[in-house]
């Protein structure tokens, strides 16, 4: 006789039709899934990623530019900021514009800058991940009981339309709330703003100057990126109010983008309080 997790039992004596087959192999499949997916214990993981992090500082920190050649020859390419100039893929080209600057560094110590210049967002992700895999080590029990409260049963155990838009509503909430969070970090940040924006101005093919950034005819444009990056340009004030020049050039886009956070959010909580909820083990 087969038992079933949040189901009623089958009488005695009651054949098994094809539906209640299915239902215990899909039962089946998600425990499979379960185990597989934390399978690797949180201290394996933490270890994992905090010897990887300092690996990975390490060698471009004091053969970055053997590393970065090598890699470019892999890649046979010539990245560039303009998509109109450059040899690369879309795909390749971020990673070869973050290693051509290694290439002309001169030593350990400008292998350093170069790498935190680069790989800063990579970084800081990875502390992030450090982070979270440290906090599941002190505490399993919240860290299970936070990805059994999260983690997406697959699509063969539920057949209801409501769950599935509910899953994509949550994915888009955290999307659209990860997507802020860089892009507030990328852009509000003090002296790291400033490089972006250069970064941004390039790809549409213009560069302004150090110290007098508007003499370039192309600060003049007009259009969407120009008009709100001209400020991080500025000598001296450009890199260090960075903050302010984020809220000044993009409080519409940021006021948009909370709307639809905040619309998300309380769509997701209004899916959420009309399914039915997960049942448990018996």
């Amino acid at each position: 006789m087969l038992r079933h997790w949040g189901g009623a039992h089958a009488p005695s004596g009651a054949p098994e039709t094809t539906a209640t087959v299915h239902n215990t192999s899909a039962q089946w499949r998600r425990c499979a899934f379960a185990n597989k997916v934390t399978k690797v214990p949180a201290p394996t993981l933490f270890k994992a990623l905090q010897w990887g992090l300092i690996l990975f500082c390490l060698v471009f920190g004091f053969v970055g530019g053997t590393v970065a050649e090598r890699v470019m020859d892999l890649l046979q390419c010539q990245p560039h900021a303009d998509p109109t100039l450059r040899t690369c893929s879309w795909l390749t080209n971020p990673l070869a514009l973050r290693l051509a600057p290694f290439l002309s560094a001169n030593g350990p110590a400008d292998y350093t800058f170069t790498l935190l210049s680069n790989f800063w967002g990579l970084i800081a992700l990875w502390l992030l991940a450090i982070g979270a895999a440290r906090w599941a080590e002190i505490n399993p029990a919240q860290a299970s009981a936070w990805w059994q409260r999260w983690s997406p049963r697959p699509l063969a155990t539920s057949l209801h339309s409501t769950d599935v838009l509910r899953w994509s509503v949550r994915a888009a909430f955290w999307l659209l709330l990860l997507g802020l969070i860089a892009f507030c970090v990328a852009l509000g940040t003090p002296i790291v703003g400033t490089d972006t924006a250069r970064s941004i101005l390039h790809s549409l093919g213009c560069s302004p100057g150090t110290f007098d950034p508007f003499s370039s005819p192309c600060m003049k444009a007009t259009g969407f990126w120009t008009p709100r990056l001209a400020f991080y340009v500025l000598p001296l004030a450009g890199p260090l109010l960075a903050p302010v020049w984020l809220i000044m050039g993009f409080w519409d886009v940021l006021i948009a983008w909370a709307v639809l956070i905040a619309a998300a959010h309380f769509l997701h909580a209004s899916l959420s309080s009309r399914s039915t909820p997960r049942q448990q083990p018996d």
